[in-house]
């Protein structure tokens, strides 16, 4: 009984979302010294049916304002800069505490994360099956090098089409942010009523990974050199240093098995030219 105001407000909060005229979803998504993957990524989601994303700049140093100054005079991003030591969680409560009725659902994911539907050409085809949930989550599974030292000049999607093996896999969530009660880590939340569920309906397990309508593709290496200034860059959150030698181990896993589940879509998106989604 002590949720039942929260539940009441949640629902008051859903009613006046579905009065006004916001994006189906929105990516919220926290970066440091992303400046040469914004553009690709941000068009990307454009593409598959983000409607506004939320940014919050972590102490980057490079050219990350050029790059987002055409998408913020479109509307399209709000930038926020967020001068926080691991600021990421923090970073994810503000965006719900002040945009919580700016969009249906909320997709928490980084930089290096591609979400889109294996069976639709928009994510937002498929979220009308979960309207009745407070969230989704979404299985990420890793993406390595494929053995490139240096980041190859075409898209990130492209470039790098082999992957870990499932059983070692990670998942995000889109939710709808009014029902968010606790962000206690990145990847799952805690919420006034109900819980978060798979695609296929059934309360989400993290060791029964399902791909089936909705995907999010974890660019975690890049190349070889981008995986250094990666170690180099450290951690929004959490408080963990990075070991070097542990990053280089790990990669060596996700090469194992090849995935080109999403190039289908980026001919569709994109066209088959690699000059109209160049990297930056």
């Amino acid at each position: 009984m002590l949720r039942a105001p929260w539940v009441w407000r949640a629902r008051a909060r859903n009613r006046i979302v579905a009065q006004r005229d916001v994006p189906t979803l929105a990516v919220v998504a926290i970066f440091r010294d992303e400046a040469p993957f914004l553009d690709e990524w941000l068009r990307f989601h454009e593409a598959v049916g983000v409607g506004h994303f939320y940014l919050y700049n972590n102490f980057s140093t490079d050219h990350f304002r050029d790059v987002l100054a055409p998408w913020i005079a479109r509307g399209l991003v709000t930038l926020t800069d967020w001068p926080v030591e691991l600021g990421q969680l923090p970073a994810y409560r503000h965006c719900i505490k002040h945009h919580m009725l700016d969009a249906k659902w909320m997709a928490f994911i980084d930089v290096d994360e591609f979400l889109f539907s294996p069976v639709a050409d928009k994510v937002t085809d498929v979220l009308g099956r979960f309207e009745g949930a407070p969230a989704v989550g979404v299985f990420s599974p890793y993406f390595g090098s494929a053995g490139h030292d240096q980041r190859p000049p075409v898209p990130i999607s492209r470039a790098f089409t082999k992957r870990s093996p499932l059983s070692k896999i990670s998942a995000k969530t889109i939710a709808n942010p009014r029902w968010i009660r606790a962000i206690r880590n990145v990847h799952l939340y805690k919420y006034w009523r109900g819980e978060t569920i798979d695609t296929t309906g059934r309360p989400f397990q993290g060791d029964r990974p399902v791909l089936d309508l909705l995907r999010l593709n974890h660019y975690w290496s890049r190349s070889m050199s981008d995986l250094q200034a990666k170690i180099q860059r450290g951690f929004a959150a959490p408080a963990i240093p990075r070991d070097s030698d542990w990053y280089f181990a790990a990669e060596k896993d996700m090469n194992a098995e090849d995935d080109t589940s999403i190039l289908p879509l980026l001919d569709r998106v994109f066209g088959k030219s690699e000059d109209t989604a160049k990297a930056g």
